[in-house]
């Protein structure tokens, strides 16, 4: 079944793995054929249902932007417009007037560990502002000024609601528990403190957060990912423990190598309790579950719990909580996207090593329109060894960790101003910058 929140989350990993671009068009046209006539996106495509909300109506939002970063695609954006643009209108009708929130949507942070702590009201409020978002960019595309002009008013009355209500005085995050649906006027809205993983992840990806309170929220994401956390079960997770459901995990990560945390970012992804390797196989070890596929939730299936009393909803063969992949491309790999020129035209190469020494190398590939995108890092005694390939008709610029510039080699070769391939940019911030043309290259760069 075609779930709209899954594929929300995991449209842009599915499109650095494959060439997902005919697939997601049509499903598309499966999301516009059964669009109600208020304008609202189905949970699932082509069947219909109505109870998940904006985090899983927002796909026919997200998917079509994703489609344009990924591939350029600026015929989808056409096609799909009036129904966004219905969509968009639709959500304005859900807000209250006497309260502000929303009356779409029950479902959170399905099956996040804290959901019941955070509610959906925080999380349909930051989809809301990060639809307007790429509505406003979606409308300067097609040349619709007064659109653009008409979703950034929105946007920003949206946002000014967004930190008024689920910000505290102590730069906390609060939110509805219990994932209460909105319906009419006398409401209860009694906020409380979440102070989720999921509630930073999502507000400052989201671009939810204002500028004041934006340095308060980085750190309080770290701070919920170091420590201790106590699940809606009232059991006490370990530190550095995944607390996150569909709509966070999507996020964490690259929050976290955003704002500088990848000490964190490669914790998450590789640490023994709850995490995304949890559920794989290591050799020798008592701990995994030997999964071979991504599962619904993460403690499907355990030794001590058994299934958990999850049998009634708990799928074994399921992509939501894959989409870390895209961090492992675009930020372990490096390979990232370029907005200002859709569809890898230009790029960024910007390998991410794991500061904490766990994981030594990475390896890996993105297809793009003009051809494969490799990258490949490897740590050795000090020494980042780094391979990557450039497509024809195309130019990255690469970002290298280096002590300096001077320590850095190509080809086993200082890297001279005779090389018309590679154009040396600048160095800062521990980093030197390279304008590379197409062609395959193997540098080394002395780190330590």
């Amino acid at each position: 079944m075609g779930w709209s929140g899954d594929i929300n989350v995991f449209s842009h990993t599915a499109m650095y793995i494959s060439n997902a671009n005919p697939f997601l068009k049509r499903h598309l046209l499966a999301m516009r054929d059964v669009q109600t006539p208020a304008g609202k996106f189905t949970d699932i495509a082509p069947v219909g249902g109505d109870f998940g909300g904006v985090l899983w109506g927002s796909a026919g939002i997200v998917v079509p932007w994703q489609l344009y970063l990924q591939y350029h695609d600026v015929a989808s954006l056409e096609e799909h417009y009036d129904a966004m643009v219905k969509y968009i209108d639709y959500l304005t009708t859900t807000i209250n007037k006497e309260t502000g929130y929303s009356s779409d949507g029950l479902l959170g942070d399905w099956p996040g560990p804290q959901n019941n702590k955070l509610g959906s009201a925080f999380l349909v409020t930051a989809y809301h502002i990060y639809d307007l978002t790429n509505m406003m960019e979606v409308a300067k595309i097609l040349g619709k000024t007064s659109d653009a002009d008409r979703f950034s008013k929105l946007h920003d009355e949206r946002k000014s609601f967004f930190n008024s209500r689920f910000v505290n005085v102590d730069l906390k995050t609060m939110g509805l528990a219990g994932g209460i649906i909105f319906k009419g006027p006398t409401l209860p809205v009694e906020l409380k403190p979440a102070d989720t993983q999921t509630s930073y992840a999502v507000g400052l990806a989201l671009n939810a957060f204002n500028e004041e309170n934006k340095p308060y929220m980085i750190a309080n994401l770290a701070e919920t990912v170091r420590r201790k956390n106590v699940d809606d079960a009232g059991v006490q997770r370990g530190e550095y423990s995944l607390m996150t459901g569909f709509i966070g995990t999507v996020w964490i990560n690259k929050v976290l190598s955003d704002y500088g945390y990848h000490d964190i970012s490669y914790e998450l992804l590789q640490i023994q309790s709850v995490s995304f390797l949890v559920i794989r196989h290591r050799p020798g070890s008592n701990d995994r579950m030997g999964a071979t596929t991504v599962w619904e939730r993460l403690n499907g299936y355990t030794v001590e719990n058994r299934f958990g009393g999850n049998n009634s909803m708990n799928s074994f063969n399921h992509y939501s909580f894959g989409a870390v992949g895209q961090w492992m491309i675009a930020y372990s790999l490096g390979i990232q996207r370029d907005e200002r020129s859709p569809g890898f035209k230009l790029f960024t190469l910007q390998p991410l090593h794991d500061p904490t020494g766990q994981m030594t190398y990475a390896k890996g590939y993105c297809d793009s329109m003009y051809g494969k995108i490799s990258s490949e890092w490897k740590m050795d005694k000090g020494v980042l060894m780094y391979k990557a390939t450039v497509p024809p008709n195309t130019t990255a610029t690469l970002y290298l960790p280096a002590l300096s510039a001077s320590l850095v080699k190509e080809g086993g070769k200082m890297i001279s101003g005779k090389n018309h391939n590679i154009h040396f940019l600048k160095y800062e911030k521990g980093e030197a910058l390279y304008e590379l043309t197409s062609g395959s290259y193997e540098f080394s760069s002395t780190w330590t």
